[in-house]
């Protein structure tokens, strides 16, 4: 019951008893046949043999009287009676001491009567008088007669056994059966009855688990062709219904249009994933309304939707900006967003759905690299541009592996003696097929590849070991400013590679300064940013604000964050004496003596701004008055020249191809 998978063997047994029962009876009615067979042949063997013994008598009477041919019927009759007696013996082999007299009484006959004929013929009566003496009723005649019964009570006898072994047969059968019925058949039902009923029970199971199934089949058809979030069509759906409908040709006046809301991360890292979520969720039921219900609304990316309209182009537009103007209450936060807008003409040509989506996704990276919140339609020259910039990005990445991002030096000079106070540090890109570029050209594309960190810190570190150069051939004491990206400022990792690049590098603390932009203060809601600038002032490095003044940086981050000076933006600089240029100047300089910051100007160009500068209370001065950016061997030479001696301005404004 418990292994109804091993039933064969209780069956394999059972079939076996009954063979062997079957056998047994068929042995036992086999037995009593041939023992019925031996009696009768018993029975007429007796009959046969009181004739013969009555024709040896017969013919021993003729022999008597001289009948010479009675002698061969006399010899055979004598065999034919030896014959019977032996089948006698056959019948009675279990009564072999009951006969021993008989059997004596009929050895003494056969002997007389074959001495009958081979004796004298005058004593053949004599033996016949001996012969008939033993055969006489009391003798061997009566032994004769009495050898029929005796078969037939032996018969008897033997019937009986066989009947009583046939009974115990039965009654064991019967017994077998039982215990079979009982220890085989029915625990196999039993079995068999469980398994039925487990195995129903599990066809229950398997029903269900089918339904449901069937449900989660459903339902992954649908995430497969859904976004989990917002429920919207996916990519791949929308992939599907652009193929279809530039199949049927119902996309001749049909526009693409790709929306991605703008600083969606600063959202996520500002209020966590949770608003972000529901802010998405919001976004896809307003933009849900701007389409007719044939055409589509995806969700294709974290923050980006697709539409798909036949109006004209301007009315959609119009209609997706209002439906994202007004803020969104979000778990009980109002949160007002904008959004970028790339859109492209769809057609009837024949092309991969996704290659329109990725000309729209060219637009919308062009109107999100303008400052967003701006609608662009996709031209082939937007498309240039972006084959530009990905080739750009991927060579980018092997140039910082090269080494062909390289550090130039421009001189930073104290205004009040023109004696060399430090460098700063610009990133060039000595291509080497399109020769130098500039950072306004290969800035942006490795901020789109996300390369800023390794750039700095590659700059970085060509930088100090070139200042290590210097200060050990004795040229210049090295104070050095790195630029640092908002990326790089963010970095949980900056602390670690930044002092271990110094600590090679052979420079001390207080020899470097890292400048750190406005918008790093701006989009300061990054706690790492925060924490890694901390870190870098207790660790004794300067910090300055750089291009502060053009109208972004908040003046509580100037008490909160531990800032060594200000960099004046040349914007500022680049209009003085002018009055109102002048008073914003003065403005800045008292508040960064305030707050005991030094200054530096930016883009100084003149004897008269140095000047005016140095009048205002300005320490340091920076611009192509006093030096433009210079690659390493050349800003060597520019040292040996001028690292001990007072640098002054120009008087006129010196003629230069960049001002980066």
């Amino acid at each position: 019951m418990r292994n109804p998978d091993r039933l064969w063997q209780h069956y394999v047994l059972a079939l076996s008893v009954f063979l062997s029962l079957i056998l047994a009876m068929y042995w036992l009615n086999t037995s009593v046949r041939a023992r019925g067979i031996v009696a009768t042949d018993g029975i007429e063997a007796s009959n046969d043999q009181v004739l013969r013994v009555q024709s040896i008598l017969d013919n021993a009477e003729q022999l008597n009287l001289q009948n010479i041919d009675a002698i061969a019927d006399y010899n055979m009759s004598i065999s034919q009676f030896e014959i019977a007696h032996f089948a006698l013996h056959k019948a009675l082999s279990g009564q072999a001491d009951d006969r021993a007299t008989q059997d004596q009484r009929i050895r003494s006959f056969t002997d007389l009567a074959r001495n009958m004929t081979a004796g004298p013929t005058d004593t053949r009566g004599v033996t016949l008088q001996q012969m008939h003496a033993l055969y006489d009723p009391g003798g061997l005649l009566d032994d004769l007669l009495m050898v029929a019964p005796l078969i037939a009570k032996q018969l008897e006898a033997e019937t009986a056994f066989f009947t009583q072994l046939q009974k115990l047969l039965f009654g064991v059968s019967a017994l077998v059966v039982l215990i079979e019925a009982l220890f085989v058949f029915w625990p196999a039902q039993y079995a068999v009855q469980t398994a039925y009923i487990k195995m129903k029970r599990q066809t229950n199971v398997l029903r269900r688990s089918q339904t449901r199934l069937t449900q989660v089949n459903r339902r992954l058809k649908h995430l497969v062709n859904h976004h989990p979030l917002t429920e919207l069509p996916n990519r791949t759906s929308l992939e599907a219904f652009l193929e279809t409908a530039i199949r049927n040709q119902k996309s001749a006046d049909w526009q693409l249009y790709l929306v991605g809301i703008d600083d969606f991360k600063t959202i996520n890292d500002m209020l966590g994933h949770a608003y972000g979520d529901a802010l998405l969720i919001a976004v896809s039921r307003a933009l849900k309304g701007c389409v007719d219900y044939d055409d589509i609304v995806a969700h294709v990316g974290s923050d980006e939707f697709v539409l798909t309209s036949a109006e004209a182009a301007p009315a959609v537009l119009r209609r997706i900006k209002d439906a994202l103007k007004a803020a969104f209450d979000v778990k009980g936060r109002r949160i007002s967003i904008h959004a970028s807008i790339g859109h492209v003409a769809i057609g009837t040509q024949v092309r991969a759905p996704m290659h329109i989506v990725a000309d729209a996704a060219t637009a919308l990276q062009f109107a999100k690299s303008e400052g967003g919140d701006r609608t662009q339609e996709f031209t082939q020259d937007l498309r240039q541009d972006s084959h530009l910039m990905q080739k750009m990005q991927f060579d980018l990445r092997e140039a910082i592996e090269k080494g062909e991002i390289e550090p130039w030096f421009q001189p930073q000079v104290r205004l009040s003696d023109g004696k060399l106070h430090g460098a700063e540090v610009l990133a060039r890109w000595r291509h080497p097929t399109r020769g130098l570029i500039m950072p306004d050209v290969f800035l942006p594309a490795a901020q789109r590849a996300g390369l800023m960190i390794e750039l700095d810190h590659a700059v970085w570190k060509s930088a100090m070991a070139l200042a290590y150069e210097w200060q050990i051939s004795k040229v210049w004491h090295p104070v050095i400013s790195l630029n640092a990206a908002p990326d790089t400022i963010s970095d949980p990792q900056l602390i670690e590679r930044f002092l271990l690049a110094l600590r090679l590098s052979g420079l001390e603390a207080d020899q470097v300064v890292i400048e750190v932009l406005e918008t790093t203060l701006i989009n300061g809601n990054d706690d790492m940013a925060a924490i890694n600038i901390d870190s870098l002032a207790e660790c004794g490095i300067a910090l300055e604000l750089d291009d502060f003044g053009t109208g972004y940086a908040s003046l509580a981050k100037l008490i909160q964050l531990p800032l060594a000076g200000l960099k004046l933006d040349r914007s500022l600089i680049a209009p003085l004496p002018d009055r109102a240029a002048d008073s914003v100047v003065r403005a800045i300089l008292a508040l960064a003596s305030e707050l005991g910051l030094h200054v530096v100007a930016e883009g100084v160009e003149l004897a008269t701004q140095a000047a005016h500068l140095n009048d205002r209370g300005c320490g340091v001065g920076q611009g192509y008055g006093f030096g433009r950016p210079m690659p390493a061997k050349e800003f060597a030479i520019w040292l040996a020249l001028n690292a001990a001696k007072s640098v002054h301005a120009e008087q006129e404004m010196p003629v230069v191809a960049h001002r980066t």
